[in-house]
């Protein structure tokens, strides 16, 4: 058996008498001293991902130098992607470290997209970044917390932009002073997991003369590596040199040019769509 250091040594003379007399009083003697447990992290491995982030499970061990049990109170994250700060947090735990043991851990911690600088720019270059968490168990030790801190380095596989055509857009009503369009947008999810509800901003040219601006609509959630066609309906005004532009759709045929953006949580893709305008 190899010998006690001078903390284990300490934290069984504490041990052994919490209180002395002095004076007749009872006086508490001061918090254990023990020396720091020692976290060392195996992996980081992603669990799921969606389009606000990705869950990852950190795994490695605790070990505790102590001769008693410590119990931990939590963990506490934080990501560097690319070299950059990226967010954090921390986990609530209730594990407990035997005495001269270690044990195996597993904290779940999330990185979201949002977090993450330059995110849209990246998804358009690299099918992956490099990411860092940093951190430390938090370990309950004589009334007080001592600190044992990890570092390790991993990859995370970002998501993909979904793709937004037109598939159709027609006249459903036509008079002297408005216009009823129904446009038919396609979304295609290339990603493994749903598409939330997601929102599109836009402006609408019929014929190179501007109809709509700033208009927004609601966009269905689309299932994995599915595809959802969206029904957005616009009325705006004829009034002018709309009028004119729309005549050659009332009469068959015009051309239309949607720009803006779509999002599905944190997943953004520009919009630049175009097409022929029909009457029906």
């Amino acid at each position: 058996m190899r010998p006690l250091g001078h903390a284990a040594l300490a934290a069984l003379a504490a041990l052994l008498a919490l209180t002395v007399a002095c004076g007749g009083r009872a006086v508490r003697t001061p918090p254990l001293a023990v020396d720091p447990p020692a976290f060392r992290p195996e992996a980081l491995l992603p669990t799921g991902a969606d389009a606000y982030g990705v869950a990852l499970a950190l795994s490695g061990r605790i070990e505790n130098p102590n001769p008693v049990a410590l119990p931990v109170a939590g963990f506490t994250y934080a990501f560097e992607v690319m070299g950059a700060p990226a967010g954090g947090g921390q986990v609530a735990s209730d594990l407990v470290l035997p005495a001269g043991g270690a044990v195996p851990v597993t904290v779940p911690v999330r990185l979201r997209w949002a977090d993450v600088p330059g995110f849209l720019e990246a998804l358009a270059t690299r099918p992956a970044v490099p990411v860092t968490v940093s951190g430390a168990a938090r370990v309950r030790a004589g009334g007080g917390t001592v600190a044992a801190p990890y570092r390790i380095d991993g990859s995370v596989v970002l998501p993909r932009l979904p793709t937004v055509t037109l598939a159709d857009a027609v006249v459903r009503e036509s008079t002297l002073f408005h216009t009823v369009v129904e446009l038919r947008v396609s979304v295609r999810n290339p990603n493994p997991f749903p598409l939330p509800t997601g929102r599109l901003s836009y402006d609408l040219s019929v014929s190179g003369v501007p109809v709509i601006q700033a208009a927004k609509s609601p966009l269905d959630a689309v299932p994995p590596q599915g595809q959802a066609t969206v029904v957005v309906p616009v009325r705006f005004s004829t009034v002018g040199a709309a009028a004119g532009a729309l005549a050659g759709a009332v009469r068959g045929r015009a051309d239309l040019s949607m720009s803006g953006r779509a999002g599905y949580g944190a997943l953004e893709v520009g919009v630049d769509l175009r097409g022929a305008l029909a009457a029906r």
